[in-house]
């Protein structure tokens, strides 16, 4: 069927285990194999190399980004991996816009058409922060507060699919349902 690349940025560091990202990456595997596709994994707690990741990239029709969400963006070796990967001449593509057609603008010029990709995140915040008016991320919803991702995306030419959060992780932990609505988010989504 389709090879997906998964992304684990679910990274180990002080008072922080990874574990729930690792979960919902292993869950994704299974999904995904269940429904026939092939599978490759960059887990960013481990030592990568360029060219493969280039490579991985290349050969994948979708990429699933796991990531839990610190200091209101991805962990910083995400950060690393985007400017490192994300914005190499092989996958980026140009912005766009030409001399000879003003009428292309900025963003358009992505060389991955053709491709798909799937935000998934962990909080530490409720989702009423993202969600209420008055609340921490006035009503912004977690796709606008997603925006520099997409827009990443976006870039490249990869077209979005529908995103997933699992909130409040620490103070109203609901993990077991939350797994389950992955699974089922999943299903729909990669069918």
């Amino acid at each position: 069927m389709s090879t997906i690349f998964i992304i684990n940025a679910g990274i180990k560091a002080a008072g922080k285990n990874g574990t729930l990202n690792a979960a919902m990456v292993e869950i994704a595997r299974e999904v995904f194999r269940e429904l026939g596709h092939s599978v490759t994994l960059t887990d960013l707690n481990e030592e990568w190399h360029l060219e493969q990741e280039l490579d991985k990239l290349l050969a994948a029709d979708a990429v699933l980004l796991q990531t839990p969400i610190w200091a209101m963006g991805v962990p910083w070796p995400m950060k690393r991996y985007i400017d490192t990967v994300w914005t190499h001449p092989k996958v980026c593509g140009t912005d766009g816009r030409t001399r000879s057609d003003p009428k292309k603008l900025y963003g358009s010029g992505g060389f991955l058409l053709g491709k798909r990709y799937m935000l998934s995140t962990t909080w530490n915040a409720p989702s009423s922060a993202l969600n209420t008016p008055g609340h921490f991320f006035d009503a912004r919803g977690l796709e606008e507060v997603l925006l520099p991702l997409h827009k990443q995306f976006q870039y490249m030419g990869i077209a979005p699919m529908p995103s997933f959060a699992v909130h409040d992780v620490y103070k109203n932990p609901t993990i077991g349902e939350d797994l389950q609505k992955w699974r089922a988010h999943l299903k729909e989504n990669f069918n």
